[in-house]
């Protein structure tokens, strides 16, 4: 180890600042905390579009910031198509594809060559990995937010049309044996739940693998007494330019929502989220009792007033920070099994799984509304014991410093 605060390179796709996602929100949160004890350095895809507080965030909480300039990725119209289509003939997967770039490589080499190159490189996404050299002498870590095989093999569960099936079950493929391999190469790697950990394990061979849970700043995320419940509001928070938070909102308003209608047709639902696309939040606000809010500066106002908090994901992995989020609040949650995966919560919250099972558990949440605070309180307790992020920052520490103690393990770094 080449000084008393190990250096380490952070690789991510965008500057995690302002913490508007799950992702952004365990990455920001982690190197804040983290930082104290070693001397980080963020590397991250700059696409002329930083916010400006975000660099300041970033610097305020003890960060070196390594921008490296990138196109913006375009998802739409003939480009994206075309990129779509000429990846079937690439071996790597579309998402490793779009993140791959000749600057981040350069940018990357450059920092292990310097004269004070890191003890360690962190990934902070599986597909960047493809940005690192082959040659790095240097161990690797890789954070696995999500099995990603997983999530593709969900997306092609529920997609119906057929050449949109076909497409996705390719990348599936793909997706798969590019992270079995990169997850199985790294030094270490950081799961975000127990499930995740032994997957990656068994999975891919890799026998450093470290769980470091989501989590939540309890202080942010605690009750707000002043904010009166609105007994007929159900809430949804998540980054809608995701998709599985869309395939999830889309189900609950085909699905779930007229359902609870049926017995409390003054039901109302509030969704708020990063990036929500923009024919897609016309469609949703044009429903009768629905408010669909983008980005916004402080969610708390929206998560206290809702009387049911829902998560009802059918796509998806490793776990949901706003389950935490919502429960540090006391707010009852109701959310699928993949929604609450990787989570311990035990009887601190309802899951459900069927459109009918999970529209009766939203009514019994607004029916019986101290048993629902009685459940979130439960949920809470677990919360505060086991997923606050001061509690957390020493799991991924440790898995830096052993493996930095490790030393390089790959077979390409020998």
């Amino acid at each position: 180890m080449s000084s008393a605060r190990p250096r380490i390179l952070v690789i991510d796709e965008a500057l995690p600042w302002p913490a508007d996602s799950g992702k952004r929100i365990r990455t920001s949160a982690l190197l804040t905390r983290l930082a104290s004890d070693f001397d980080i350095t963020l590397a991250y895809h700059d696409e002329g579009n930083t916010p400006a507080e975000g660099i300041e965030a970033a610097r305020a909480a003890g960060l070196k910031l390594l921008p490296v300039k990138r196109r913006p990725l375009v998802k739409k119209g003939l480009r994206f198509a075309w990129d779509l289509a000429r990846n079937v003939v690439h071996r790597a997967p579309y998402m490793v594809m779009g993140h791959r770039t000749q600057p981040m490589r350069a940018a990357i080499a450059q920092a292990l060559a310097s004269a004070e190159p890191p003890d360690l490189v962190h990934v902070e996404w599986t597909p960047l990995v493809a940005n690192v050299p082959a040659d790095a002498r240097v161990p690797v870590a890789i954070s696995a937010h999500n099995v990603e095989a997983d999530i593709w093999r969900r997306y092609r569960e529920n997609e119906k049309r057929f050449l949109h099936r076909a497409y996705i079950g390719l990348q599936h493929k793909k997706v798969a044996r590019f992270e079995r391999e990169a997850l199985g190469a790294a030094d270490v790697v950081t799961a975000v739940s127990e499930h995740d950990g032994r997957r990656i394990g068994s999975w891919s061979g890799q026998p450093h693998v470290e769980v470091v849970p989501n989590g939540v700043d309890a202080t942010w995320f605690a009750p707000c007494p002043d904010v009166p419940v609105q007994p007929e509001e159900v809430v949804f928070v998540g980054a809608l330019d995701w998709r599985p938070n869309q395939d999830g909102m889309e189900w609950f308003l085909a699905d779930v929502l007229p359902r609870v209608r049926l017995e409390r047709p003054d039901v109302r639902l509030t969704i708020v989220g990063r990036a929500p696309p923009e024919a897609l939040a016309a469609r949703w606000q044009r429903l009768p009792g629905v408010e669909v809010h983008g980005s916004v500066p402080d969610v708390r106002p929206f998560m206290a007033r809702g009387a049911a908090f829902v998560v009802p994901l059918r796509i998806g992995g490793g776990s949901r920070l706003k389950i935490c989020e919502a429960l540090s609040m006391g707010r009852p949650v109701v959310s699928t099994s993949v929604g609450a995966e990787g989570l311990e919560l035990g009887d601190g919250l309802l899951r459900a799984d069927t459109a009918a099972d999970f529209a009766t558990a939203v009514l019994g949440v607004l029916a019986d509304p101290d048993a629902a605070t009685t459940m979130a309180a439960r949920g809470q307790a677990r919360v505060l014991t086991s997923y606050e992020w001061d509690v957390i920052a020493p799991h991924q520490a440790r898995a830096w410093r052993e493996a930095i103690q490790r030393g390089p393990q790959r077979a390409r770094a020998s």
